[in-house]
């Protein structure tokens, strides 16, 4: 559906321009009574945020990133562990390959509940053995996030940088490495999150108050933003074919006898490193799946 939306407005059938263009669904024909009844949910959507009766006018849509296929790599399934000790991941935060290279409408929901209780499960346990300690490594950290804090506070870099490049690093993101990608599309991501980093780096913020700074928290959220990006951007450049929602325009077959492993991106070093890991095939063979 999202590759049918995007080529609709790619080849000019679309309205609007960039990141505000879109195309019509009209569900008129359903009638009121069904509307009412199978997407009630759906209509109270569109008037709340656009004030459309999908009962009376067709109503604007677009394509969008809502889901992650992926995350933190997950080194038990009994209890959701990984390999950093005292860390458990659940749902759209880990990885153990549920849903493969494409989700299935609500399977989410699925993945929460059953991945969220191992991982509580598996807290839990870790818990009751764990030796905390004094808390050393915490404190380590806190006195870097609080240099890190006091630098970009009263820094000389423009306090408006920070949002300009969010915009930025999503614009670069969508147009280069959106529903379609190709080489040099992700090539030239590549080099603009080079130069986004670098600009984050002479950031300065807006507040320099020590308490509930949200500016200070945007900070934050940004760098794991561009570095998740890099990430993404690493993997999506090396895997040449086209699977689940990675379609590459210049690899449009899915490629099983090279392809058919998980992208793994660890950060050693200050660097990103690429590995491959098996996908375990189990009780549904790839036989009589055939590339599309």
């Amino acid at each position: 559906m999202a590759r049918a939306i995007e080529t609709e407005i790619r080849e000019g059938r679309g309205y609007g321009e960039g990141l505000g263009s879109y195309v019509l669904i009209d569900v008129r024909h359903l009638g009121k009574e069904k509307i009412m009844k199978s997407l009630p949910k759906i209509r109270h959507t569109a008037l709340l945020f656009q004030n459309i009766d999908l009962v009376e006018q067709p109503v604007p849509i677009r394509p969008t990133a809502h889901y992650s296929m992926g995350g933190i790599e997950v080194a038990k399934i009994d209890d959701m562990s990984t390999k950093i000790p005292g860390i458990f991941v659940g749902g759209e935060a880990s990885c153990i390959s549920i849903h493969g290279a494409n989700r299935l409408g609500g399977n989410s929901l699925t993945d929460a509940v059953v991945t969220g209780r191992l991982a509580g499960m598996g807290a839990t346990n870790y818990a009751k053995d764990a030796i905390f300690g004094k808390g050393e490594k915490t404190k380590q950290l806190a006195k870097m996030w609080q240099d890190k804090f006091k630098e970009i506070a009263n820094g000389s870099g423009e306090v408006h940088e920070m949002y300009a490049l969010r915009e930025e690093l999503g614009k670069q993101n969508w147009d280069n490495m959106g529903i379609f990608r190709t080489q040099a599309q992700l090539d030239a991501l590549s080099a603009a999150l080079e130069d986004i980093e670098a600009r984050y780096k002479n950031i300065r913020i807006p507040d320099n108050n020590s308490v509930m700074n949200t500016a200070f928290t945007d900070y934050v959220e940004l760098g794991n933003l561009i570095l998740l990006s890099r990430c993404a951007c690493l993997a999506a450049q090396n895997r040449h074919e086209s699977r689940g929602a990675h379609t590459r325009e210049d690899y449009p077959k899915r490629d099983d006898v090279n392809f058919l492993k998980h992208s793994i991106v660890n950060l050693k070093d200050g660097k990103l490193e690429l590995s491959y890991k098996p996908v375990v095939v189990t009780e549904f063979s790839l036989d009589g799946r055939k590339p599309q």
